[in-house]
């Protein structure tokens, strides 16, 4: 493989957030959303000791370096580097570092952003080849920035909709027809073992009771034979987990999806944060949270070690407070509210 194509390929696994073989390899790995790989690939190439990457924006510098610190970018004074131009050390913009052997350029993500990709040496200079190299790269380095940009975005909104649903009891799971699972949410199959005891087959099999696997079995029969409309399945009647299958178009494919849903306790929450959303005292809001989780109120009493009469004085200050007018308009209120994040 070329010179250029391994810059070439090293670059479009970035925008890609995809490891390359030799990264693979070596373990030269920055981790998601890191350019390390790509560095190091151009580091190899042209022999530089160190390789520095600065993108720049109206919401700050973002950098990164492989090898030794032989000096960094004056941000401010590099605006007067051209775009498209490979400098070296004789005749950079002045209040550049020029103390070292380098090779630099300089181009635009955007109207008010830019990308700066520096080579430095501590003695021999660079080649022409490997001013080449810079050049050559110029064409493609805003494609990947915009590329990579957009997959970060994408992937904080994958995390951030992942612990969202995770915070609420809810997961997914991707079905092939004969029941075995292709794709989980993240943590899905340690989370069905500690929650409900269900375990996974070495094939990818939920291993169910015979309840919940006959259950599963008509289920998938069903959507098998071109039903619809969504098959409820109980994973455990022990740990009240609940699945609904159901078919999606992905790219013209039918997939077989299942929404799983874990019990939610008040319990488990800091206290305080129930204190804090519905501005209550420390026993009211002990008092709320064993009414969400389903206790009565004399249960309550008996839990939270008081008397059936301060339950009930409690309670009607806690109705008061939350602006409810009784137990279940309680645990309404508990369930919808943003607690449980």
């Amino acid at each position: 493989m070329s010179d250029e194509t391994q810059l070439l390929t090293a670059l479009f696994n970035v925008a890609l957030g995809q490891t390359s073989d030799r990264q693979a390899a070596t373990g030269v790995d920055g981790g998601v959303g890191d350019w390390t790989g790509f560095l190091s690939v151009l580091a190899r190439i042209s022999h530089a000791d160190t390789v520095q990457l600065h993108l720049i924006d109206s919401a700050g510098v973002q950098r990164w370096q492989l090898g030794d610190d032989l000096g960094t970018v004056d941000i401010q004074a590099s605006d007067k580097m051209r775009t498209s131009r490979v400098y070296s050390q004789s005749d950079l913009p002045s209040g550049l570092d020029q103390t070292h052997p380098l090779r630099s350029i300089r181009w635009r993500n955007g109207a008010d952003a830019w990308g700066i990709l520096t080579l430095r040496r501590r003695a021999d200079d660079f080649r022409a080849a490997d001013s080449q190299h810079l050049s050559n790269l110029l064409p493609y380095l805003a494609p990947t920035v915009h590329g990579w940009q957009a997959l970060m975005r994408t992937r904080l909104h994958n995390t951030l909709s992942q612990q969202t649903s995770a915070a609420l009891g809810a997961a997914w799971i991707l079905f092939a027809q004969t029941g075995q699972m292709t794709a989980t949410a993240e943590g899905l199959p340690d989370q069905l073992e500690a929650v409900a005891g269900i375990k996974t087959s070495a094939d990818g099999r939920l291993l169910l009771d015979p309840e919940a696997a006959q259950q599963m079995r008509a289920a998938l029969n069903a959507i098998a034979a071109g039903e619809t409309a969504p098959q409820a399945v109980r994973l455990s009647a022990s740990g009240h987990v609940q699945m609904i299958l159901s078919v999606m178009n992905y790219g013209g494919d039918m997939v077989v999806v299942g929404c799983v849903r874990f019990p939610k306790l008040a319990r488990d929450l800091p206290l305080s944060r129930v204190m804090d959303v519905f501005a209550l005292n420390r026993s009211e809001a002990r008092l709320a949270v064993a009414l969400c989780d389903g206790l009565t109120l004399a249960q309550a009493a008996e839990t939270l070690g008081w008397t059936i009469e301060t339950a009930r004085s409690t309670s009607k200050q806690l109705f008061a407070h939350m602006g409810v007018s009784g137990q279940p308009s309680v645990v309404r209120a508990m369930q919808s509210s943003a607690i449980w994040f």
